[in-house]
């Protein structure tokens, strides 16, 4: 199946103009010439139809392909007879499809962008129409822009993925713009590496303040009654310093104290509430739990509950009565 051009761009090449059976080795040749060296590991059913528009810009080339369903792959005797270095960035624009790399494979469709390094082996398949537009960034620029992410998997940035005013819909329609401009000779890729270099940052340090969160999670939970709990312990024990684990916490929404006084009156209402410490009284339950002042702990609890621990105690036993 013949898939159109996108709007004003039109295709240096595509395979229908060529005789059938030729198609294929026509595709494998411009790509490998003009893209990267690949090939494909398997007859594909039919026919390849597809088309390859290039534009050269500043500090990137920008591919705009369109196929039928296909799989490609770059093998380690690609590599070795190929020795163009690039990191390609796939902005996905129509089709579904998975990419591998290493130990990873992303299942992506529209609206997705797709990472990887080109020396290192990896492959493509569609099961349906696809369309993408492959930034091919030389391995000086790579490192520029994309420089904290740690190369040999694929790299797979969801399309709803948004960091304030950073998103993948707005690279999106930067990249558009930018092979729209081409045709005048008018792109500018800068404005999209940098913005790229922003979601990046911000998704890698996510992934990582996401396991360091669990872990704060999960120390002060087990040692919530101990009195020594606060910012120097919690620092010490995760390996980094109090400033470090005042911006986690800035992220979440919080403080350290805020977040552990919370913690401890959560527990303090389920021991409240819980029938078989109904012989505790609550200043003990508040004591187990760090809190050393009965006023205070009472002010806090009303401010976070809207009522007094008694008022509590005394609401769940008419309940479960």
């Amino acid at each position: 199946m013949r898939v159109a051009a996108q709007n004003s761009i039109q295709p240096q090449f595509r395979t229908w103009d060529w005789p059938e059976q030729d198609r294929r080795a026509f595709w494998l040749e411009q790509i490998n010439q003009h893209v990267i060296r690949i090939d494909c590991p398997s007859p594909a059913p039919a026919a390849i139809e597809a088309s390859l528009t290039h534009a050269n810009l500043d500090q990137a080339r920008l591919n705009l392909i369109r196929a039928n369903p296909h799989s490609i792959q770059r093998s380690h005797v690609d590599i070795s007879n190929d020795q163009r270095h690039s990191v390609f960035a796939c902005f996905m624009l129509e089709g579904l499809g998975f990419t591998w790399q290493g130990n990873r494979c992303a299942q992506h469709g529209p609206g997705d962008i797709v990472l990887y390094d080109t020396q290192l082996p990896y492959g493509h398949g569609f099961s349906t129409d696809m369309a993408m537009v492959v930034m091919d960034l030389p391995e000086p620029v790579a490192s520029q822009y994309l420089g904290n992410w740690k190369r040999g998997e694929v790299l797979h940035l969801r399309h709803d993925i948004r960091y304030s005013e950073t998103s993948c819909v707005g690279i999106h329609q930067q990249v558009n713009q930018c092979l729209q401009q081409s045709v005048q000779g008018k792109a500018a890729i800068r404005p999209v590496l940098e913005q790229l270099q922003i979601l990046l940052i911000n998704y890698l340090s996510g992934e990582s303040n996401n396991a360091l969160w669990r872990r704060c999670e999960d120390f002060v939970q087990r040692h919530l009654a101990e009195d020594s709990l606060g910012a120097d312990l919690l620092a010490t024990n995760l390996h980094i310093s109090e400033r470090q684990l005042s911006r986690l916490f800035a992220q979440q929404g919080t403080s350290v104290q805020r977040y552990i006084w919370q913690q401890r009156l959560s527990r303090c209402r389920e021991d409240i509430c819980n029938p078989q410490l109904g012989d505790w009284s609550i200043s003990d339950i508040a004591f187990h739990w760090g809190f050393n002042h009965s006023a205070h702990f009472s002010r806090r609890y009303r401010d976070v509950f809207g009522e007094s621990p008694t008022e509590t105690r005394q609401k769940s036993r008419r309940i479960s009565s």
